[in-house]
């Protein structure tokens, strides 16, 4: 059975069931979603990096990091779909990321110079806001040559921040890990068993996600 992979996905299995928790679980490990739920549990769980920061202010931030990196690019990708611009917003072909990844490229450096600038965060933020916007930036341009998992790239996110927290001498929180092993092997699944990537594009995925992060926290410090 031959699939034009990306254009019309072709689950790779005939369990109703499966592709259904799938395209549920897809959604609700939703790239965008990725950094804002990163960014709750590294303040949930690394309490003293955050301490300088009274309750009222980490909520004012955490609601605008959510209305920069989530609210504002679905609207983007909603406006697109509705005028035209992309065909599907679920954007399998590669055409149809180039104007979403873009956008969410802008809010992404906006909120990265809003939290740096204003809030002036904890370094593990600035470190997490600015390899996300790496990893867009990379995504969007090999986006042009060959198609990669979106999904995989920001569900490796955790894992980077994971590297970024042994190399920066910090204890990893008992849950975090496992949280982003198993994070990044269902979401990794998931798309293969919906056949929306190949093995390579989802492991490219996960290496963009990893690098981007340590990439990023190298940057900061240096």
């Amino acid at each position: 059975m031959n699939q034009k992979m990306g254009d019309n996905p072709i689950p790779r299995t005939k369990s109703t069931a499966l592709i259904v928790f799938s395209r549920v679980a897809s959604i609700i490990f939703h790239p965008l979603f990725m950094t804002i739920i990163v960014a709750v549990l590294l303040k949930a769980f690394l309490r003293p990096q955050f301490s300088r920061y009274s309750s009222k202010e980490s909520e004012r931030w955490m609601l605008q990091l959510f209305l920069y990196t989530v609210v504002l690019p679905f609207t983007a990708i909603f406006v697109f779909k509705i005028t035209g611009l992309i065909s599907n917003a679920k954007m399998h072909k590669p055409r149809d990321r180039v104007l979403p990844l873009f956008a969410t490229l802008v809010f992404y450096i906006v909120a990265y110079e809003l939290f740096v600038v204003r809030y002036r965060v904890a370094g593990l933020m600035q470190s997490l806001l600015l390899g996300s916007c790496c990893a867009i930036s990379i995504v969007l341009v090999i986006n042009f040559f060959c198609k990669v998992s979106v999904h995989t790239t920001a569900a490796a996110v955790l894992a980077g921040m994971c590297i970024v927290l042994a190399i920066a001498g910090i204890t990893i929180p008992g849950p975090i890990l496992p949280l982003a092993i198993l994070g990044a092997v269902v979401v990794g699944a998931i798309r293969w068993f919906l056949g929306s990537h190949t093995t390579g594009q989802i492991l490219l995925g996960y290496m963009i996600g990893i690098i981007s992060q340590v990439a990023a926290y190298f940057i900061i410090n240096t």
